[in-house]
């Protein structure tokens, strides 16, 4: 628990400084409209303001030109270069024009979804951070995050694991000695216009470091034999995360996404790199987009202050049938309600999933499962309904003709 103290203080304090740095500009990610203003720092060696220069996030201003080349002039310079290469290699001309018009379309896409009023915003990765040449190994990142990226081991599936079990006071339903926290909660990752046609198979992950122990804690995880088989435009079933994702101080979100093409060294480089999250970060959902050559990926999330997890395990049994199951979570953040998909597919025998999702405390969680034959465009609704607390593990039943279905819901303080 010292340890994760430690880290935290540390990671505030490279908080400070990157604000001061930034301050006279504005950031690229949407702010807590109630953050203070932080304190500028005196001073910093000029090796530390370069490197903490890097972390800093893309003002939206970016986006139009200021300070940076537009996606305009890129387009407009890849071009060019193409008719310079034209003479020598149509065919990789042809690729750069197809890449630019992707590009394009998806900042299009990017433009009206914002001027509907949608709070999407392009992702900053950081600088020699990718995977592909192990240039993200080779960086001293444990220096500003005290976080080891070469350790590839994942994180353990429940919070209480990582710290010393302290005894509620004076008893559990009354306790005042545990607390909640914030947290991170992804609602969706979801796979934007490709390069390419048709059905895509999508492998790779996208993790999450926090400072509970630096560990990977994977959204989504899928190695190329067994790759998702998906449509473009389409939510992408997460695999995770294992336990809930701790705002102590800085997270990092690091990806590795890849498009099987044919051989592997030709797959299609979809998303590559680290991405920074500081404290500041909005409480209200929503939408960061990673744009590249080869397509965009959107993740929606939101810092959920004083939070508690919820641990939720689905029992399935006496299965007389196949049937579609749809389960779907309704949390409120901020006076915001917030549903988003924890499931979707066919079930046919037993089994147990599990789920992890941060609820803010004394709110209620809405379970919603939607159930129906396979096959058949017609289903029914059941919901259940649980009040976020310190501790409790309630549950409940629901009876089918198709099938039993019991929910359990384990509270759980993030700092146990």
């Amino acid at each position: 628990m010292r340890s994760i103290i430690s880290r935290s203080i540390v990671g505030l304090r490279w908080g400070r400084s990157v604000a001061s740095i930034v301050s006279a500009s504005r950031r690229w990610y949407p702010q807590r409209r109630d953050a203070a203003q932080k304190p500028a720092a005196s001073s910093q060696p000029a090796k530390l303001l370069d490197r903490i220069s890097r972390f800093a996030y893309e003002p939206w201003n970016m986006q139009h030109g200021i300070g940076s080349i537009s996606d305009k002039n890129w387009i407009s310079e890849g071009m060019e270069r193409g008719e310079v290469r034209k003479e020598s290699n149509d065919v990789h001309d042809s690729k750069i024009m197809e890449r630019a018009e992707v590009r394009k379309e998806n900042n299009d896409v990017h433009d009206s979804k914002f001027m509907a009023a949608d709070r999407i915003w392009h992702a900053r990765i950081l600088e020699k951070s990718s995977h592909r040449d192990g240039a993200i190994y080779k960086e001293n990142w444990g220096e500003c995050f005290l976080m080891d990226l070469a350790d590839r081991n994942e994180t353990v599936s429940e919070l209480k694991m990582l710290t010393k079990a302290l005894p509620c006071y004076p008893d559990q339903e009354n306790c005042i000695a545990h607390m909640p926290c914030g947290m991170i909660q992804i609602f969706s990752v979801r796979l934007g216009k490709t390069l390419r046609s048709g059905p895509i198979r999508l492998y790779g992950y996208m993790a999450a470091r926090d400072d509970m122990d630096g560990l990977l804690n994977y959204v989504f995880n899928c190695n190329r034999d067994n790759p998702v088989i998906m449509q473009q435009d389409s939510i992408i079933e997460m695999t995770g995360p294992k336990r809930g994702i701790i705002m102590l101080s800085d997270v990092l979100i690091e990806f590795d996404m890849k498009i099987e093409t044919g051989e592997k060294e030709e797959d299609d480089i979809l998303i590559d790199g680290l991405m920074q999250l500081d404290p500041r970060m909005s409480t209200r959902p929503f939408t960061i987009r990673f744009n590249s050559n080869c397509g965009t990926v959107d993740m929606c999330l939101a810092l959920v202050e004083d939070a508690v997890e919820a641990i939720i395990e689905v029992f399935i049994s006496e299965v007389q049938s196949v049937f579609n199951l749809s389960l779907s979570s309704f949390v409120t953040i901020r006076e915001v309600g917030k549903e988003f998909q924890l499931f979707n597919g066919v079930v046919g025998e037993l089994g147990i999933k599990r789920f992890v999702v941060a609820v803010p405390i004394d709110t209620m969680m809405h379970l919603k499962f939607k159930i129906g034959e396979k096959g058949s465009d017609s289903h029914v609704l059941h919901n259940c309904s649980f009040n976020a607390k310190l501790h409790g593990s309630p549950s409940q039943q629901i009876k089918l003709e198709a099938a039993c279905i019991s929910v359990k819901v384990t509270w759980s303080p993030p700092l146990y």
